[in-house]
């Protein structure tokens, strides 16, 4: 999968697991309750580069939205679609705590009709909140083997079925994640205590 994507000319990925290469790695959780999303996330916070929440109900998506050891939320497409998405408050609540959303890119290439009009649908919905509330957004592939990689112009074409323009959808690819990267990295150094507090070492 990784050298799939540098064949594919992407210069930095995020991998859900362990590898021997410098690549950035990313943690799924999928807790079924608040108290084991929060036992998760003090295990892993200070191991894991990014952590992704999967949002499957309300009150894991409500503690998610507040806790400012989540880096992204995405929410499963399911058939509780109606009643567990990213609302308006959800928005604001992860705009305070600085998290994000994750777009699963993979729900926009599934053939059957019916299930595509609403994925398109409910992937909008999330993001035109998203944006609204001034979340960084992050377009992911949810690659499980190569042929699932798109390049980046491709993964950022793929949006436009969500009315992202290339532009934004290019930073979603692109920019968004790399600046959250190289946030993460810096906070899991020795000297990062809190945001705006660091140790410095008198030479």
């Amino acid at each position: 999968m990784v050298e799939a994507a540098k064949s594919l000319d992407y210069s930095l990925v995020c991998v859900a697991g362990n590898t021997d290469l410098d690549v950035v790695t990313r943690l799924d959780l999928d807790p079924k309750n608040p108290n084991q999303l929060n036992q998760s996330l003090r295990s892993n916070r200070w191991r894991t580069e990014i952590i992704v929440v999967n949002c499957r109900n309300k009150s894991v998506a409500r503690k998610a939205g507040q806790d400012r050891r989540v880096d992204l939320v995405t929410y499963p497409v399911s058939d509780k679609w109606k009643r567990n998405y990213l609302d308006r408050q959800q928005a604001g609540l992860m705009r305070d705590s600085g998290g994000g959303y994750l777009v699963d890119v993979s729900k926009l290439l599934v053939t059957n009709a019916y299930f595509l009009r609403k994925n398109i649908e409910y992937l909008k919905r999330n993001l035109e909140n998203a944006v609204k509330r001034g979340l960084p957004v992050v377009a992911s592939s949810f690659a499980a083997e190569p042929l699932e990689l798109r390049d980046p112009y491709g993964l950022a074409a793929l949006l436009s079925l969500l009315d992202v323009d290339e532009d934004h959808a290019l930073e979603m690819v692109s920019k968004n994640p790399y600046d959250m990267v190289v946030r993460n990295r810096a906070k899991l150094k020795d000297s990062y205590v809190q945001d705006g507090v660091w140790v410095i070492e008198d030479e």
